[in-house]
């Protein structure tokens, strides 16, 4: 039994569309190669300040694939619902009208 639990369709449509989105509008918000830096003065610094942008830029491109990996997670499960819906929707067919199964 499912304890209440029910699965919308449209709704798991929705958000994985809603993902897919705001993975694309994330991913835009930073230049591709990081915000710029500023010259701090010495070589050294920055050195290390030009390592921490370039990380940070990896790291937000990182974070844009998971979310919009998740996006890609909830359309499998819509779809996966969707197919065994129509699964279940045929056999019923089935059994009532034409004693097929």
């Amino acid at each position: 039994m499912s304890s209440g639990f029910q699965v919308v369709l449209s709704d798991l449509q929705q958000a994985a569309s809603t993902f897919h989105a705001e993975a694309a509008a994330f991913k835009a918000i930073m230049p591709s190669g990081g915000p710029p830096c500023p010259d701090g003065g010495s070589a050294g610094f920055d050195e290390a300040l030009h390592s921490a942008v370039r990380l940070l830029a990896l790291l937000h491109l990182q974070m844009s694939a998971v979310i919009d990996e998740h996006g890609s997670k909830l359309q499998t499960a819509h779809d996966n619902y969707e197919r065994t819906e129509t699964n279940l929707t045929q056999l019923a067919h089935d059994i009532t009208l034409s004693g097929a199964v």
